[in-house]
């Protein structure tokens, strides 16, 4: 029966080719819809997340940014901000401090990508200034080694961790614990490994490698300090916060940046979920518009072949036979059209480092093709299965 369907869409491929080509093009939108939203929805909930309730972070902003040109001016403004962070330690409302890049951040994101040197080869990876609070600020997990104090940035070689990304990355012989690696003229030995990390939800895990901040002078120009406050206190907190701010800035020269990271994770979250629905909005248009479309020339056609229609069911053909044999007449135009679109994804995949993920993607887009070529042909099988013979040749007469 296969075969015979197959022999006669190959008679009637020129008045069949529009169908074909629309579901060329829907198949491939569906691919891309469908591998975009999985691989994205995928690297929301990877490994590498972090736990941002109860942080926030403070700093000061100048109206003027060329005022921390004068040397005096500038000396007095981090003087005054560690003076205020001295005081937040002690305040009741607050478990811990951390001093930090701003790159360290989560949510606030390390945009560029410097390079690191190991056995004189080099390698990308984000670097992120930090103290020995951060791991107990930010809960990440370290798998291996322990984190660094603070003091070995005094020290000729200072401590550092890694990422497993970079782990990966760099492909240390046997364990990375111990390895000295180089970066801006300085060598740091690996102290510990860091299971997985991410600025922001929808990225992957980074190849990163966290450094005392105390080690690199010219950092604390895009330092920011986060505090970890007590659950149910942020009100008490960010009060207290303001006050103590203005006993030591103007209010006409400075103000005060109060960010919670959990709102911020929630808006970068939303803006995730923004982008899958400016996927998911044109593929459903589009999927309306081909079943419309697909809809009315299988119509054209049933109309057309009425003669034929009414031959098979005087021969013996009952109208449920008649209703199947046009449904999958269509399902196998589909599968022929879909054959493009598989081709150009085996070949991505063969280049991706995606898994099931994509195959569970190319999975629901076949199903779902599947599905929208019998749905729109059922209908038009419907009514030419209720053809009377006699009816269907005279028509055709």
């Amino acid at each position: 029966m296969i075969r015979h369907i197959i022999k006669l869409i190959w008679n009637r491929k020129r008045s069949l080719a529009w169908i074909f080509i629309e579901q060329v093009l829907v198949f491939g939108v569906l691919l891309f819809c469908f591998t975009s939203v999985v691989e994205s929805v995928t690297r929301h909930f990877s490994k590498g997340n972090i736990n941002l309730d109860n942080i926030a972070i403070i700093n000061v902003i100048p109206f003027d940014k060329n005022i921390l040109d004068d040397e005096e001016e500038k000396e007095g403004y981090y003087a005054q901000i560690h003076t205020i962070l001295e005081r937040v330690k002690n305040w009741p409302s607050v478990e811990l401090v951390s001093i930090n890049g701003q790159g360290a951040v989560p949510t606030m994101g390390s945009h560029k990508v410097d390079t690191i040197s190991f056995n004189e080869r080099r390698f990308g990876a984000y670097i992120k200034y930090c103290d020995e609070n951060y791991p107990r600020v930010f809960p990440i997990k370290i798998t291996e080694g322990q984190w660094f104090r603070n003091a070995d940035a005094s020290l000729e070689i200072s401590s550092a961790l890694i990422t497993q990304r970079l782990d990966e990355k760099i492909g240390f012989s046997g364990s990375a614990i111990g390895q000295t690696v180089y970066f801006n003229g300085r060598v740091y030995r690996i102290a510990g490994i860091v299971e997985a990390l991410k600025d922001r939800p929808e990225e992957e895990a980074q190849a990163a490698m966290f450094i005392p901040y105390l080690s690199y002078t010219d950092v604390e120009g895009n330092m920011s300090y986060a505090v970890k406050f007590k659950s149910g206190m942020y009100p008490e907190f960010a009060k207290a916060y303001i006050e103590e701010f203005y006993r030591y800035f103007p209010r006409d020269q400075y103000m005060p940046m109060l960010a919670i990271l959990s709102q911020m994770s929630g808006m970068l979250g939303f803006f995730s979920l923004i982008k899958v629905y400016m996927l998911g909005i044109p593929t459903a248009f589009l999927l309306i518009f081909a079943f419309m479309g697909t809809f009315g020339v299988i119509w054209v056609q049933s109309k057309k072949r009425m003669g034929e229609l009414g031959l098979r069911i005087a021969l013996g053909c009952t109208p449920a036979r008649l209703m199947r044999t046009i449904i999958l007449e269509n399902l196998i135009l589909t599968t022929f059209a879909m054959l493009p679109g598989l081709i150009v994804i085996a070949g991505l995949y063969a280049y991706s480092p995606s898994g099931w993920e994509w195959m569970a993607a190319v999975g629901a887009a076949i199903v779902m093709m599947w599905l929208f070529s019998a749905v729109s042909a059922w209908y038009p099988a419907r009514q030419a299965a209720k053809v009377q013979p006699v009816e269907a040749l005279k028509a055709n007469q």
